[in-house]
């Protein structure tokens, strides 16, 4: 039997023979071992952090991305690339003739139309695709795609023209491998306009033996390509994608992208639907660029040029070589991530829930030991984990309460400032996450008998190891991703229990601080690929009001395990010095203070500003100017700042233009009945893009009905002109956009006049309008 000795939780802070409560060797007074306490978990942060922005940086260009950057440069040079455009056609010859200069590729110009459904619209389309082919002694083919068109807003260097480069450098290089199944290379021209291109090539012959694909793609212009997403039966190429030389890449991800957190979508939609196998990368770092005429290739990062090559050549190898993947072998996606971008780890989802309950019943043994050998009481041990488990919730609504504060303060300072993230909301939360335990123990300090006791470090580390291990449970069984972080952190939080129990002395303090580091850098790469993701993309969503508060609160999913790792030294640093809530509400003040300070937007960080010059039948045209968030260039005052430079006059809220001819085309509706199908004819035009919005009851498009009252349809490429018939049951009304990227010389003055801390784009709108007589 072990030998009883006085409670740790009982035993008064001066009694010379209470050893140290946690495994940090004891300070001289309770100010030392405070200041101590947090001055070693301090430097064990800044080096996690360090670590994971500095581990995870892509080596220099090579000869290989030197040649893919040349490429990119080449693709911007001609400017905005619109899918069916002649930028786009030209484009696609560069990379056609780049094709037909490695050996043994065979090289196709694809010409197709077709009309497909994509999410709440229908897409009606002429595309032109180039596809090259290295056949293989087996049929079942790996395709490589990415696209050579861009968005409307900017010439799209890095999305998509250096990973065109990319895998042209990569093509090079594999063309002199021995090939055991084909490669076929897809060069997409329509993934922006609804992801036309994808749907063309699965009407070519090549298609038919493609068996898995390689899909890369951009949200950001720098570090490593990240892999973000992967089919619910794609697990043997996740974990092939662990053997090239920068595994790079987290569920996170990948969860974002399934809970509609992320507002894109990829070519891999269409693909996955046919029941390809697929992974996406993105080079996805500094994504202020992402679809705004800043993406240049001056903007892109050293060293990812590179980085997409080795990583194509590495997984195509890996794919059609020997001993390559079987089609028929298809395993559940497992939660994936890497560390520092050395190690990379999968782990099944079915061995992680029965893992989870084994880490439970291991814990319930080690809690009995820890129990007896130190004394504890199971009823505290209980209400500190329930206190902790408070932790959620508490930082929930302190993640609302900042936010919400920020917004007030000085909205959308983040954006600018990425940095303000750390110093504010997720300090804070991170504290709020904390709350309940602080307080649960000041409540039991005030409560003991002589007023001397201080809480005990061993109690907390039980209880939050618990609070980790059964929030980590619930997310496995559930199924969230982010919730890795917690099954993980669980385990070397026990083995800091069992360090605590065996090793004698000082040595006791190696378990807890090295466990703890563990958990620091998993938790700070988690938020530097969170917030290098959310901060760009949630900055620029068309919201109605600013998205502080939702920033602060996605740091719950970093606050919540840092606090629940933080909390056994905060035990064991013992009663924070005299006014500190003073001090805590002054950092609070001061940081609200910075926010309010900080501006939203800078050179670096610009706001997006599209200019829209609308004409309609009849009507006079003005330029009406929309922003990505809630701050609208009204209220910034960018309108006043372009009539007061350029003249230009206020017409219903917008800025009076001259109109622009462009090559239109004409408009005309026919319908026989109020509820027979309504036929929209457009003529001969040089649209980029042509919107049809019909509203009423009971709309179809080809068969296919569309929810509510309003359907879409997107008309691209058709230049010779187009109908679209649409079945309805009742009256409608009809309005047709038809979208040009050229301008007019009042547009290009308003442009001129933006403010240096706004990056903008122009383009021309002619709307016809049409309502049913009979309505």
């Amino acid at each position: 039997m072990l030998k009883s000795r006085p409670r740790a939780a009982d035993a008064p802070s001066s009694a010379p023979s209470a050893p140290p409560a946690a495994g940090i060797p004891p300070f001289r007074s309770g100010a030392r071992r405070f200041a101590g306490t947090w001055a070693v978990l301090g430097l064990l942060l800044a080096v996690s952090f360090s670590l994971a922005y500095g581990a995870t940086r892509p080596a220099p260009d090579g000869e290989a991305g030197r040649g893919a950057l040349a490429t990119a440069q080449r693709l911007e040079d001609l400017g905005t690339r619109v899918a069916a455009s002649p930028q786009l056609t030209e484009a696609l010859d560069l990379v056609a003739d780049d094709l037909k200069a490695i050996p043994g590729l065979e090289v196709e110009r694809q010409r197709a139309s077709g009309s497909h459904r994509f999410h709440d619209r229908a897409v009606d389309y002429a595309v032109e695709n180039v596809i090259a082919r290295q056949p293989g002694d087996t049929a079942d083919a790996l395709l490589v795609n990415v696209h050579v068109d861009s968005a409307m807003e900017g010439p799209g260097a890095a999305d998509d023209a250096v990973n065109v480069g990319a895998v042209l450098q990569a093509a090079r290089q594999l063309a002199g491998q021995d090939r055991h199944r084909t490669v076929v290379y897809l060069f997409n021209g329509g993934e922006e306009v609804g992801l036309t291109g994808a749907d063309a090539f699965t009407r070519h012959p090549w298609a038919a033996d493609v068996r898995w694909f390689l899909n890369l793609e951009a949200v950001g212009s720098g570090g490593l390509p990240i892999l973000f997403q992967a089919g619910e039966d794609d697990g043997r190429l996740i974990e092939l994608a662990g053997d090239t030389a920068r595994p790079y890449g987290s569920v996170l991800g990948q969860w974002l992208f399934r809970a509609g957190l992320i507002n894109s979508d990829t070519d891999s939609r269409v693909w996955r639907a046919r029941g390809w196998s697929g992974l996406d990368y993105a080079l996805f770092e500094d994504g202020y660029r992402y679809h705004t005429p800043n993406d240049r290739v001056v903007g892109i990062g050293s060293g990812s040029a590179e980085a997409v090559t080795d990583l194509t050549v590495r997984f195509a190898s890996g794919v059609t070589g020997t001993g390559a993947v079987d089609p028929a072998d298809r395993k559940p996606a497992p939660y994936y991530f890497d560390v520092l971008s050395r190690w990379w780890v999968t782990l099944d989802p079915l061995l992680v829930k029965s893992g989870t309950l084994v880490l439970l019943l291991v814990l319930a043994a080690l809690t009995r030991w820890a129990h007896r050998a130190w004394d504890l009481r199971p009823g505290r041990t209980a209400a500190t984990a329930a206190a902790a488990l408070l932790g959620l919730p508490a930082a929930v609504l302190t993640g609302l309460l900042v936010g919400v504060a920020q917004s007030l303060a000085g909205p959308h300072a983040w954006f600018a400032h990425p940095w303000l993230v750390y110093l504010v909301p997720l300090p804070l939360t991170v504290l709020g996450a904390l709350a309940p335990q602080l307080l649960l123990e000041r409540r039991r300090r005030r409560r003991a008998p002589d007023g001397a006791r201080r809480p005990s470090a061993r109690t907390a580390l039980l209880a939050n190891t618990w609070a980790v291990a059964l929030l980590g449970a619930v997310t496995a069984w559930l199924g969230i991703g982010p919730g890795y972080l917690l099954w993980i952190a669980s385990v070397p939080l026990m083995v800091s229990i069992v360090g605590l129990l065996l090793l004698p002395g000082r040595w006791c303090a190696v378990p807890p601080l090295a466990g703890a580091f563990v958990v620091f850098v998993l938790i700070a790469q988690f938020a530097r690929n969170l917030f290098e993701l959310a901060v760009p993309m949630m900055g620029r969503l068309p919201t109605a009001v600013p998205m502080d508060a939702a920033v602060a609160v996605a740091g719950v999913l970093v606050a919540v395990p840092l606090a629940l790792v933080l909390a056994p030294f905060t035990a064991y640093a013992g009663r924070p010095p005299r006014r500190s809530g003073l001090a805590l509400v002054a950092y609070a003040a001061c940081g609200l203070l910075v926010v309010c300070l900080a501006p939203p937007y800078d050179t670096a960080h610009p706001k997006m500003v599209s200019l829209f010059q609308e004409q309609t039948d009849g009507g006079d045209a003005r330029i009406v100017l929309e922003g990505r968030d809630a701050l609208t260039p009204q209220d910034l005052g960018v309108v006043d700042g372009i009539v007061r430079d350029t003249g230009l006059r206020v017409r219903d809220g917008g800025l009076a233009a001259r109109k622009v001819p462009v090559p239109e085309g004409t408009v005309s509706f026919a319908t026989e009945g109020t509820t027979a199908p309504v036929r929209i004819t457009l003529g001969a035009n040089r649209a980029e893009l042509v919107r049809v919005t019909v509203t009423g009851p009971g709309l179809s498009v080809g068969g296919r009905p569309f929810e509510g009252d309003e359907a879409v349809v997107d008309v691209v490429g058709r230049f010779d002109g187009h109908t679209v018939t649409v079945e309805r049951s009742g009256p409608v009304e009809i309005r047709v956009d038809q979208v040009f990227l050229q301008t007019g010389e009042d547009a290009e003055k308003a442009l001129a006049a933006l403010p240096d801390w706004t990056v903008g784009h122009a383009r021309t709108l002619v709307t016809h309008t049409y309502v049913d007589p009979r309505s």
